[in-house]
């Protein structure tokens, strides 16, 4: 994390113009940093931001911010260390999904950190998920289990509703009385689901479907209706395959490709909110060109990290009185998205920190 200015302009971080481009919808607005926030009276003495176009924040809207890149579980001071790291690549804030024992909910927030919206650990019963990352949940024990996380400051809960092909780790009753309960207590419910029984998942009222390859048409007008959102992850699905894995998990793992393939443009098609989510694989660059390549236009993938999340998660956009929370390219990622990977400026709070 570093100033790209110096001098003068470094010295007044709170006083900015943005790039008169703002995305993902190539809008013409002028707008100005001051005191942390946005807004549209001229400022005078403002310096310009390096870069020519200016996105809201972007959002990883699935991360395991507590696993390390060998899949090791963090302790709370590496993790806020991992989720401060984000700040480089424009992500200005995180839906993180699930964390080993609960350790997001230990991350405090600062100004110097991206927002973080926590599910607190993974809920799943024995043999149902990774055994290193989770303390296994019985049935009996879901709805106690997940009140515990909210009362903690979860403002999700993520349930492992499949795990093994064609079986639910939860009832669909029990995943139905798992979001009224959770709903009941002011937070929502985030649903691992990749098997054909994710449409039992929906029917039980979920708010956000991760992975969920194998959604039919149905299931995504019904996510539609209730305004409910998918992340596919794409990049999850991109990660290499160990040499030793067996033909069974290499084929299963392209019929998830080729699914996904096919959903990503459907679900939009359907007013599906679709998320993009890195998985803790990758970049959130990475995650947008995915997108791309699976069939969705530049603005709409883009919107997938930026307007789209945000509205979702309830934070902010470019707008006067909003946050100054932005991230500015030099070319313009609708026609260029590998420019992704490298911004101009990133402007968190008001402050420039990258």
């Amino acid at each position: 994390m570093r100033s790209s200015l110096s001098g003068p302009m470094a010295d007044r971080p709170e006083r900015w113009r943005l790039p008169p481009t703002l995305l993902p919808d190539g809008e013409q607005r002028d707008l100005w940093v001051l005191d942390g926030h946005l807004t549209d009276p001229p400022i005078d003495d403002a310096a310009l931001l390096p870069g020519r176009y200016a996105l809201p924040g972007l959002v990883d809207a699935h991360a395991h911010v507590a696993l390390g890149p060998a899949r090791q579980s963090l302790d709370v001071e590496e993790a806020t260390a991992a989720l401060r790291a984000r700040l480089d690549e424009g992500v200005l804030a995180v839906r993180d999904v699930g964390a080993p024992h609960s350790v997001t909910l230990h991350i405090q927030p600062t100004p110097s950190l991206p927002v973080l919206q926590v599910a607190g650990r993974w809920l799943a019963p024995e043999g149902r998920f990774y055994p290193s990352f989770h303390d296994p949940v019985p049935a009996d024990a879901l709805l106690v289990a997940a009140l515990d996380e909210i009362a903690a400051g979860a403002r999700w809960v993520k349930v492992i509703a499949d795990w093994h092909p064609g079986a639910l780790n939860y009832d669909r009753d029990l995943l139905a009385q798992l979001c009224e309960t959770v709903h009941a207590a002011g937070a929502r419910v985030a649903a691992h689901s990749a098997e054909p029984c994710v449409s039992d998942v929906v029917a039980a009222g979920v708010d956000s479907v991760e992975h969920g390859w194998l959604l039919t048409d149905a299931d995504l007008e019904t996510l539609a209706a209730r305004d409910s959102a998918l992340t596919p992850t794409l990049a999850a699905l991109h990660a290499p395959l160990p040499d030793e894995a067996p033909a069974e998990r290499v084929a299963r793992r392209q019929d998830w490709l080729d699914a996904a393939r096919q959903l990503v443009p459907r679900a939009i098609a359907h007013g599906v909110t679709v998320l993009a989510g890195t998985d803790t694989v990758g970049t959130i660059g990475d995650e947008i060109r995915h997108l791309i390549d699976f069939g969705l236009t530049p603005e709409q993938a883009l919107r997938a990290a930026t307007t789209d999340a945000r509205a979702y998660l309830g934070l902010p956009v470019l707008e006067s009185g909003a946050p100054a929370d932005l991230v500015t390219f030099d070319a313009d990622p609708r026609e260029d998205p590998a420019i992704l990977g490298h911004p101009a400026a990133v402007v968190l709070g008001g402050r420039l920190v990258h």
